[in-house]
Parts: C-alpha cells; sequence; structure tokens
C-alpha cells in the first residue's frame, strides 16, 4: 500500500503524506478519507503531512484539519463562496447547504439526512459564481462518549452511502439554529440580506480575499431565494422541510458585479478636517437604506452594517471637508428638525472613524 494517496477537497487536490506512521495508520487513514479519494495520475495543489509525536486517533483528527486548511488557502483569491456548512444533495443535483458554527449540528443532520440524499460535505461548501457547488466529501468528524478526539469515519462506511449525482448546484441557504428548548416542530424565517451577511460572514474562509464578495453572495442569495433560519430541537423532526426546500430549482445567478469600492483618493491637498473612507474590499446597497461594507480582518473579514446617516457620510468621504459631507447627507436625508446638521454630521462620522470605517486625513497623509 502506498504511503500517499490524494483527495478532492473544495476542488484542490491535496497530496496526503503518511509515511511517518505504520501501515495500520496507512490503512485507516485511506479508509478514512475513502469517500474524497482521487485515483489516477493527478498533480498535487498542496501537500499535508501527517502529524508525528501523537496518538493515532489524534493525528487522524488533527488531518482532517490540515487538509481542510490546506485545500482553503489554495483556494483563497478566486470567486467562490467557502461556507462553513454540511450540503446533501438530491438526485437531480439540487444541493441544500446547512451553515452552523462547529459543533451545533451539522454533523449529526449530515448523518441523518444522508439516508435520503447524497453527502457533499459536513466542513465546507463551495459554490462558484455560476451557483455550481464543488464537493468536499471529508470523513465526518463524530464527537463519541470518552474519546478525546473526533472520530473520523468515512460516511460511506456507516450507510452505505450514495453517488454524488451530476450537476450540483446550490438550491438553499439555511442557517441551522439548534437549542435544546428550540420549537418541537421545526421553524423557518427568511433573513434579510443584512441578516444573512452577519450571520454568514463569520462562517465564510477568506471572505476578505475573494474578488466582489458581497456583490457574489448577493447574487447567489437572490437565485436562491435568499437565505433562512432554521429553528429546531431535534435533527429527527427536519425531513419534510429540507425535502421542501431542497426542492425548489434556482434561478440563473444573475452577473456578479464587480467591487462596489474604490479605494483611490483623489488627487488633492489633504488639511484638517478632511476624511476619507477607510480600505475595503467591496460594499453593497441593501436596498432599505442600509449599506454592508466588508473589510479584511485577521479572520477573513468583517463586514460592517451602516444605517441611518452612515451610508450617506460614507459615500461623501473621499478626501472630502466636513461641510461637503453636511451638504451631501442633507441632500439625501433633508435638514434635521431640530438639530444642528453640523454637529450631527460630525459626530457619526466621527463612530465611523472609531469603528475604522473613515480616516481623518491630515497634511502629512
Amino acid at each position: 500500500m502506498s504511503d500517499r494517496f490524494l483527495v478532492s477537497a473544495v476542488g484542490a487536490v491535496i497530496a496526503v503524506d503518511t509515511a511517518s506512521r505504520d501501515g495500520s495508520f496507512q490503512r485507516r487513514a485511506r479508509e478514512a478519507w475513502s469517500d474524497a479519494l482521487i485515483t489516477g495520475d493527478v498533480s498535487a495543489d498542496a501537500t499535508v503531512s501527517v502529524r508525528d509525536a501523537v496518538s493515532d486517533e489524534e493525528a487522524l483528527s488533527l488531518l482532517s484539519t490540515d487538509v481542510t486548511l490546506a485545500a482553503l488557502a489554495h483556494r483563497q483569491g478566486d470567486q467562490l463562496w467557502m461556507l462553513h456548512a454540511t450540503g446533501l444533495a438530491d438526485e437531480s443535483g439540487r444541493v441544500i447547504v446547512l451553515s452552523a458554527a462547529s459543533g451545533t449540528g451539522k454533523t449529526t443532520a449530515a448523518r441523518h439526512l444522508s439516508r435520503h440524499y447524497a453527502y457533499v460535505s459536513d466542513e465546507t461548501i463551495a459554490i462558484e459564481n455560476s451557483g455550481a457547488v464543488v464537493p468536499y466529501r471529508k470523513p465526518l468528524s463524530i464527537i463519541e462518549p470518552d474519546a478525546p478526539h473526533k472520530v473520523q469515519t468515512a460516511l460511506s462506511s456507516i450507510d452505505g452511502g450514495r453517488a454524488l449525482p451530476g450537476g450540483l448546484r446550490v438550491a438553499k441557504i439555511v442557517v441551522l439554529d439548534r437549542t435544546s428548548d428550540g420549537p418541537l416542530e421545526p421553524e423557518v424565517d427568511e433573513l434579510d440580506m443584512a441578516t444573512a451577511l452577519e450571520l454568514l460572514g463569520p462562517q465564510t474562509s477568506y471572505l476578505g480575499h475573494v474578488p466582489a464578495p458581497l456583490q457574489l453572495i448577493d447574487a447567489l442569495l437572490t437565485a436562491t431565494g435568499g437565505a433562512v433560519r432554521l429553528r429546531y430541537r431535534e435533527v429527527s423532526t427536519l425531513d419534510a422541510l429540507i425535502g421542501t426546500l431542497i426542492a425548489a430549482e434556482p434561478a440563473t445567478v444573475p452577473p456578479i458585479p464587480s467591487s462596489g469600492v474604490d479605494n483611490d483618493r483623489p488627487a488633492t491637498d489633504a488639511h484638517e478636517g478632511t476624511y476619507a473612507r477607510a480600505e475595503a474590499v467591496d460594499a453593497l446597497d441593501l436596498g432599505d437604506g442600509r449599506l454592508a461594507v466588508l473589510q479584511r480582518s485577521d479572520g477573513g473579514g468583517r463586514v460592517n452594517i451602516l444605517d441611518g446617516i452612515g451610508p450617506a457620510i460614507w459615500a461623501a468621504a473621499n478626501a472630502s471637508d466636513l461641510d461637503v459631507i453636511v451638504r451631501a447627507v442633507v441632500d439625501v436625508h433633508g435638514a434635521p428638525g431640530g438639530l444642528d446638521a453640523t454637529q450631527a454630521v460630525a459626530s457619526a462620522a466621527q463612530q465611523l472613524v472609531d469603528d475604522g470605517l473613515l480616516q481623518r486625513l491630515s497634511p502629512q497623509t
């Protein structure tokens, strides 16, 4: 048996090097990854070596993490929405995406719903700008009583598995909200775009590195009828509702616009009181007077939702004096009754400075 094998992970080919471990471990690793194995002469995009000096169980658990990180790093910068989620596909290739933070029910949902649907992933669902879904059929990471590490198990070894259909495409994006005191019968709430971004943004890998990421998410959610939140108590109650959600054929994804921000500043002499937008990755008009602004962060990306006069201030702050911004705000919202417009705008602008969305320029900036 070779001490190296290839797996498919969100469209990346990852070579797993098990040379440092014995034959028993090599067989276990290959079996755990059997649903994602690639055969044939294929070049690897990255290589992951199994960790040394740890138990077999810990090494298998860490291998899942290391393969995932290597694959996500390889795909960063592609116009691809990499969402921390479980995905399941029906026979026609429609995929329901169930997003949630780690440890909140994704793997349990994958195990239960795989009785009816093909397993796509329980870690990351990668969605292309066409709506096509790229699978990542890693081992299930199962919490077992008294086991110090999550047990890595190929889903096909549990129930035989179901072959993936061709033409995988996203049908619905769902935020899972499972609680011990949740409703006995599952409930679905439609999410507006701001709430969807606030919930799904932290579950997105390399959000700040995707070209026009907010435009991409908006287009994909528009094509699938918007994101929903699914509140429930027990996964056994979800079958009928999941069947309804996955049955809707998605619309054609509209063209993805370019980024909604321009980080270039006009050639001007900055002076005291001049404001400029801080660097941002993308901005999206939410259509209800609010604006979503994405900035790069250590975690990948941070989505800020501006409301009230915030969007008008942000749009006008292009190395602009306060009086220019005040006039722009009054043009949009009118003069504030009983308030001094300059004072109100200055206060709101300072809050945006404090939040890192605006900068106060000086002649040395």
